[in-house]
């Protein structure tokens, strides 16, 4: 029966995204779909079908909740529904798509400031690299930090570094998909520095995520663009994703050693982490898996052994921003690290929860359904600004693709400080960007 509602979850889902309407071709929406279907359909019939064994000893306390809860696939497809609710909200969507935004900043302006927003890019991360121990070190800990179990000097520096997703999306819309002209030359010398700053933050970061999405960006940006999908090209990026994923570890465990100690060592490291996936049996599912795990355990213990949350931590994304040691607080317990805590039983890395396990522990079914509903509120709302200021900027689909995938990838994730840390500086140029413009709520919708 369960398998019957996750495969009716994944139709539904695939007839949705191809029936509904939309003003881009892809959008934050798309994202959300995309995400949803992989880990909360495909992942679970994965894991029926294969079996547990196929996660080795990933999320080994989580495992044991596995498929205890009998409406667990149900409570997935509600909520769904509840989702879909709340983004298709007429009278929301109605007010949203009467906000007119007119920008009052020129692009000589813009063009003005930017070699001083490269210089604060690298000065950031020459300053972040030096204070913790130089690139190699800094790239060897990458893991040890993002999983929280040691922390980097200065760490908030971090949050910085996605300044340049924005400028990298946006000079690739200009010398790519534009071909401005106005600039043309300027353009090229900052699309490259945007591409170098790529390459040193992927070895920062040891992330295949981050890999991953920044190519795919290309593709996203390039398709809503000129309204194609180029299937050609989506099935090129599809394959780089997949050997990213399964290969890309061992490769960032070896370059620490190439920066270290030459080719040679850089060659044996690679071979010998490639030898220990193989022993593994290292699956591409066990990369999806920790959002169904996490939501069958909150499920089995979220107001029986756990606390209701009530979405407090809804508001701990906000806190997570504030520098607790200089006003002398102490952090909140954020949910990934409760979830990390029942899924793992120790901090070996980070289990996110995904977005249905957040709003698990929050409050039960019950907090699934709110929170989900909010969600699709908040996603209409998105879909009617987007479109409106789509009209008049063509170059806003940097911050289109930018917040649809973070929308997506919530889904994913499903950690209010997570998501707040990696977007906080596009809501500050995003934000910026508002500030100078002329803001109008109209009477009547054009």
């Amino acid at each position: 029966m369960d398998y019957m509602i996750y495969l009716l979850l994944g139709v539904i889902i695939i007839y949705v995204e191809i029936s509904r309407k939309r003003t881009f071709a892809i959008d934050h929406l798309s994202a959300f779909h995309f995400f949803f279907f992989l880990v909360y359909s495909f992942t679970p019939i994965a894991l029926m079908y294969f079996g547990t064994d196929i996660l080795a000893r990933d999320l080994a306390l989580g495992k044991f909740y596995l498929w205890q809860n009998k409406y667990v696939s149900l409570f997935i497809l509600l909520s769904y529904f509840a989702l879909l609710a709340g983004y298709y909200n007429k009278t929301t969507r109605k007010i949203a798509s009467r906000v007119d935004v007119e920008l009052m900043i020129t692009r000589a302006t813009i063009m003005r400031w930017m070699p001083l927003v490269y210089l604060f890019m690298f000065t950031i991360f020459f300053t972040y690299v030096t204070v913790n121990g130089g690139l190699a070190q800094v790239i060897a800990n990458a893991e040890l930090y993002r999983g929280g179990v040691i922390f980097a000097k200065y760490g908030f520096l971090i949050r910085a570094f996605a300044l340049n997703k924005i400028l990298l999306f946006y000079f690739f819309y200009l010398v790519l998909l534009e071909k401005d002209k106005e600039f043309r030359t300027t353009n090229l010398i900052f699309f490259a520095m945007s591409i170098i700053f790529f390459l040193l933050l992927a070895a920062l970061y040891n992330s295949r995520g981050y890999i991953v999405l920044n190519f795919l960006g290309f593709y996203i940006v390039t398709v809503i663009y000129h309204r194609k999908y180029f299937l050609n090209i989506l099935l090129l990026a599809v394959t780089f994703g997949y050997l990213v994923v399964q290969y890309a570890d061992p490769l960032f465990h070896a370059v620490p050693v190439f920066l270290d100690y030459g080719f040679d060592a850089f060659l044996a490291t690679l071979e010998h982490r490639l030898s220990i996936m193989s022993m593994e049996e290292h699956n591409i599912v066990a990369n999806f898996s920790h959002p169904i795990i996490s939501l069958e355990t909150s499920l089995c213990l979220s107001g029986v052994d756990v606390e209701f949350r009530y979405f407090v931590d809804m508001l701990h994304g906000f806190i997570a921003l504030l520098p607790s040691v200089l006003l002398g607080f102490k952090d909140p317990q954020y949910i990934m690290e409760l979830n990390t805590e029942l899924v793992y039983g120790e901090k070996i890395s980070i289990a996110l929860p995904g977005i249905l396990a957040l709003f698990s522990y929050s409050l039960h079914f019950v907090g699934m359904l709110i929170g989900m509903y909010f969600y699709g509120l908040y996603g209409g709302i998105l879909a009617e600004i987007f479109r409106s200021i789509y009209k008049k900027y063509n170059a806003f689909l940097i911050f289109v693709y930018t917040i649809s995938m973070a929308y997506g990838y919530f889904v994913f994730r499903g950690s209010p400080k997570n998501a707040m840390f990696s977007m906080f500086i596009i809501l500050v140029v995003l934000g910026g960007l508002l500030f100078v413009s002329k803001i109008t709520y109209k009477k009547t919708k054009e």
